[in-house]
């Protein structure tokens, strides 16, 4: 039995929960003061709890500990690198930590919380998405051109985020949060079908690049008793009608066509151009050359691609004096990891993505309680997302996005858990 001092504590943690979702998409410094103001009541969580630990065997669990030393990766290739370039200074350090130890001491007290409370902070998804959506239409109104969002994300990080929440929001149509669950579910849809449109509006490609991920897990999670045959049947019927329909939209037209005419003229004029396309193989072809020049280690440092693009790229026709001017990152996770801290850090990337989305995938596929596999489709789609969108853009640009990531897969690891005593409500 909790205290009312503990429940307090849990329902503050649920609240600024739901926050954190709302100001991902409507601030630019807030998520990362959100983000350590749960850590710290996390560990407050854990202490006012810790008389309760000897006789709940569930809380001592081990079940993370090789997915806590995997995640630890990343921060150790960032440490690998600094030390062997004596470089220990840098925020690099601090974004690694934030994952390797934020993600464990996130669980370390949130774990306490009763799932069917927890999962209360999705409210705070639906205030996202319809936020989202109302700030791209008001900024591309009347003439629906493409959005500047900079204030917040570029375009390209808005999109993607937004579509995200649209398909947490999909997916929690199985997980009832009220007594009505027929209005609820309405409700739902159409709120992840306002994002969808907020996500059209940023006219955003990477975005396109994991719609097939979506749908897969959505299909998975909605069909959990049909044949295999049935399945795969079923999502190449729903692959082609979707993208069938979106390409008969003028916008999506207009975008595809434009990327595929940048890279011909990329690849058979100039490949220097300075063109959307082009700049991003620009910056691929610096980092991969800054990587073959630091094969082990990388350069030890983020800050370090600017000064190779101006001192190596430009001279070497690899870049153009404006993609140097104007950039400082390569636009993909994995080449940023591989140029600053060479093949452990791409080890440690991947890690950060495919070793909880195992958990959620294999959770999605075998459990038979909906609310479970409805969180671990949520916890997938956050996973594979960031390591699709980081194909093509620097997801981890900054501090709060890193944050963000963390905290999504803290809460949808312990949402998609099953504890005795502690069981989410539905089938």
């Amino acid at each position: 039995m909790k205290t009312k001092y503990q429940t307090y504590l849990d329902s503050t943690v649920v609240l600024i929960s739901a926050l954190m979702f709302l100001v991902v998409v409507s601030n630019q410094n807030m998520p990362s003061t959100v983000f350590y103001v749960l850590c710290a009541l996390s560990l407050v969580i854990w202490g006012s709890n810790r008389k309760n630990i000897q006789n709940d065997p569930a809380a001592c669990s081990n079940q993370y500990k090789t997915l806590f030393i995997l995640c630890a990766v990343n921060l150790l290739a960032v440490l690998v690198s600094k030390i062997a370039h004596q470089h220990l200074s840098g925020s690099e350090i601090e974004k690694a930590a934030r994952f390797s130890v934020g993600l464990p001491l996130l669980m370390l007290g949130m774990k306490y919380i009763p799932v069917d409370k927890l999962k209360h902070c999705l409210w705070g998804v639906y205030a996202a998405v319809l936020y989202a959506f109302a700030y791209v239409a008001y900024l591309s109104w009347p003439d629906f051109v493409r959005p500047d969002t900079s204030d917040v994300y570029n375009a390209v990080g808005y999109g993607v985020i937004t579509l995200l929440l649209s398909s947490i929001t999909l997916y929690s149509i199985g997980v009832p949060l009220t007594g009505k669950p027929r209005l609820e579910k309405t409700a739902k849809i159409i709120v992840g079908l306002l994002g969808m449109a907020g996500f059209m509006l940023t006219q955003t490609r990477t975005g396109l690049l994991v719609l097939p991920v979506y749908l897969l897990l959505g299909i998975l999670l909605a069909w959990k008793d049909k044949s295999r045959i049935k399945i795969v049947i079923g999502y190449l019927a729903s692959i082609a009608v979707i993208f069938a329909l979106l390409f008969s939209i003028p916008m999506v037209q207009n975008r595809v066509e434009l990327a595929k005419n940048e890279f011909l003229q990329c690849i058979h004029v100039n490949p220097i151009a300075d063109e959307s396309i082009c700049i991003r193989l620009q910056l691929w072809n610096t980092a991969i050359d800054i990587w073959k020049r630091n094969p082990l280690t990388g350069t030890g440092s983020n800050a370090q691609f600017s000064k190779e693009l101006q001192n190596h790229s430009v001279p070497k026709g690899l870049a153009s004096q404006t993609t140097a001017n104007d950039f400082g990152e390569p636009h993909n996770d994995y080449l940023q990891a591989l140029s600053s801290f060479g093949p452990l850090g791409v080890l440690g990337l991947l890690f950060l993505y495919f070793a909880p989305a195992w958990l959620f995938v294999k959770r999605l596929i075998q459990s038979k309680q909906v609310a479970i596999r409805s969180f671990a489709a949520m916890g997938a789609a956050v996973c594979l997302g960031f390591a699709v969108y980081s194909m093509t853009e620097l997801m981890f640009r900054g501090m709060r996005t890193l944050s963000f990531y963390t905290f999504m897969v803290a809460v949808f690891l312990l949402l998609s858990a099953t504890h005795k005593g502690n069981q989410l409500s539905g089938k």
